[in-house]
């Protein structure tokens, strides 16, 4: 829990396109309906060419049932770039530079109800890429998490062939700075193959980490579970 008593969840991944967003929306939505005023927000994110196509939209929307609030909170993230490529490099084709602080304070500003006519209860965070991708020189998705602690970090991975090792580095990574996900969920947001299925049994069965949730299949009531999860103190 932060300092001023908003639950705080920071959706991090083993790479990019492994489901956050998805998975992000479901946490949003899932909250909502339990009675929390729940938000969604995607402080950096590139690829940004159709507005209402973009993670943060997507988030926006799971958040507001108004489109003109949704509009104003995917339009007032602090780093948007039109070039599909990793933060670093799309920031830097555009001549800006991503600050961490700075997208904390964007953060800090969206929880306390900016535009909106109260605080929210709980913020869902979503980060662009893998957990280390760089966001600029010296400056990854790990500092990123680490400037929004205190939270509860997910880590969201592919129900797919290669999990096991991206996992594993992922998470052998993240102990050696002293920091470790509070949880792991698998998300089907690639093609099916041999392995699917399988994986999280695997994961576990290999000490990797406990069994993770995995989405769709877990449905409603894995979702209900993993968020006690990350809102437990």
């Amino acid at each position: 829990m932060t300092t001023s008593g908003i639950r705080r969840v920071v959706m991090v991944g083993t790479g990019t396109g492994v489901g956050k967003t998805w998975l992000a929306c479901q946490l949003v939505r899932a909250l909502r309906a339990r009675g929390l005023h729940a938000v969604g927000l995607k402080p950096i994110e590139s690829g940004v060419t159709d507005p209402d196509g973009t993670d943060g939209a997507l988030l926006a929307r799971a958040s507001f049932e108004d489109l003109e609030h949704a509009r104003s909170l995917e339009r007032s993230a602090p780093y948007r770039f039109p070039d599909a490529v990793s933060p670093h490099l799309a920031a830097r084709r555009v001549q800006a530079i991503v600050r961490a602080d700075r997208a904390l304070t964007y953060v800090q500003e969206q929880e306390s109800g900016a535009g909106t006519l109260r605080a929210f209860d709980v913020s869902v965070i979503e980060t662009a890429g893998g957990l280390f991708s760089p966001l600029a020189p010296g400056i990854s998705n790990w500092d990123l998490a680490r400037a929004l602690d205190p939270a509860k970090w997910l880590l969201v991975a592919p129900d797919a062939l290669g999990v096991l090792h991206d996992l594993s580095a992922t998470l052998l990574a993240s102990r050696s700075r002293g920091r470790e996900p509070d949880a792991v969920a698998l998300c089907r947001a690639r093609p099916v193959d041999a392995s699917t299925g399988t994986n999280a049994d695997e994961i576990e069965h290999l000490g990797l980490a406990a069994r993770p949730a995995v989405f769709p299949d877990d449905g409603t009531p894995g979702l209900e579970r993993l968020i006690v999860k990350l809102l437990s103190d």
